[in-house]
């Protein structure tokens, strides 16, 4: 139950209110995220679906990242297994498509697609999730933005005044072209004895730094997978899960483009039957789908050894 939790929230997206109030943008958003200061795009966007022989591709896309890259992802998830578990559900990178108060995003994990319809203007959203290994196997999950996003984020992704403190830096930082302010988010206080049921440690926000724009709205905020009370646009969010001095993971808009979006753009991917997201057999499905993708990544210990005279700088 805990890991299924985990993947919908992870999947979901954070939606909050009225997300497209402020909202005159129409045009595409381009996100990376980067795990340990690696760009994980690099592996999942060049991989041939089609061609097979999936764990030797993956390991030759792996030896093209840097040894040292390679040795601080092997000590974060060495440091918790879980992390392990959150590189293959988090999709490295996405495109938002965003028109009115409608937004499309499409992203590719490893071994699965995701498409997100949210329609705020009909009251309809579509998470529709294929796999790229069986492309036959795919499930489709709807529900009304109108109802409400509360139930679908476990407390560790709920980031508040009650539980965080907040300080609001007279600092700004360029995002993708965009200043930015940035704010600081610190628990105010760590939970102990967090250990999952499998013994494995769970996953705990030590610090949070956000930077938002005035110039872009709320409504893309949902692209991150923590809820934050923050009234305008958030253009990246610096994730430290330890108290190391450099952040566990980075989501951040890296390309944001203004042109007309067609209504063709906005058409989403559906299966039958459509499922709430919390209906458990949904999860399972999902679940099926995703766990593919680890099952294509476990190429064994000793595929990177030999690596070292093609790594890029």
């Amino acid at each position: 139950m805990k890991l299924l939790s985990t993947i919908l929230v992870l999947l979901t997206l954070c939606c909050n209110g009225s997300l497209f109030a402020q909202s005159d943008f129409e045009g595409t958003l381009t996100t990376r995220v980067t795990m340990a200061g690696v760009d994980l795009s690099r592996v999942t966007e060049k991989i041939d679906y089609e061609k097979g022989d999936i764990q030797e591709q993956l390991a030759t896309l792996y030896k093209t990242i840097p040894a040292q890259d390679l040795a601080r992802m092997q000590i974060l998830m060495e440091q918790n297994p879980m992390m392990g578990l959150a590189m293959v559900m988090t999709p490295p990178k996405a495109t938002i498509h965003v028109k009115g108060k409608v937004a499309f995003v499409k992203t590719r994990g490893l071994g699965y697609e995701i498409q997100h319809y949210h329609n705020e203007q009909s009251d309809e959203a579509f998470l529709y999730t294929v796999s790229l290994i069986q492309p036959g196997e795919a499930v489709t999950a709807a529900y009304k933005p109108s109802q409400g996003y509360d139930a679908l984020f476990t407390d560790d992704k709920r980031i508040t005044a009650d539980n965080f403190n907040v300080e609001r830096s007279p600092k700004t930082a360029d995002v993708a072209g965009y200043t930015c302010a940035m704010s600081t988010y610190t628990p105010k206080s760590l939970q102990s004895g967090t250990d999952s049921p499998m013994g494995i440690p769970s996953v705990q926000v030590h610090k949070l730094v956000v930077y938002t724009s005035k110039d872009l709205p709320k409504g893309i905020n949902f692209s991150h997978p923590y809820y934050l009370p923050e009234d305008n646009g958030i253009m990246r969010i610096d994730i430290y899960l330890t108290n190391g001095a450099e952040p566990t993971m980075v989501y951040e808009m890296v390309e944001v483009k203004k042109a007309p979006i067609s209504d063709t753009m906005l058409v989403p991917k559906k299966t039958e039957p459509l499922y709430a997201l919390t209906d458990m057999n949904y999860g399972m499905k999902l679940l099926g789908i995703m766990m593919g993708g680890m099952a294509a990544m476990d190429m064994g210990d000793d595929e990177g050894d030999d690596g070292d005279d093609e790594e890029n700088e």
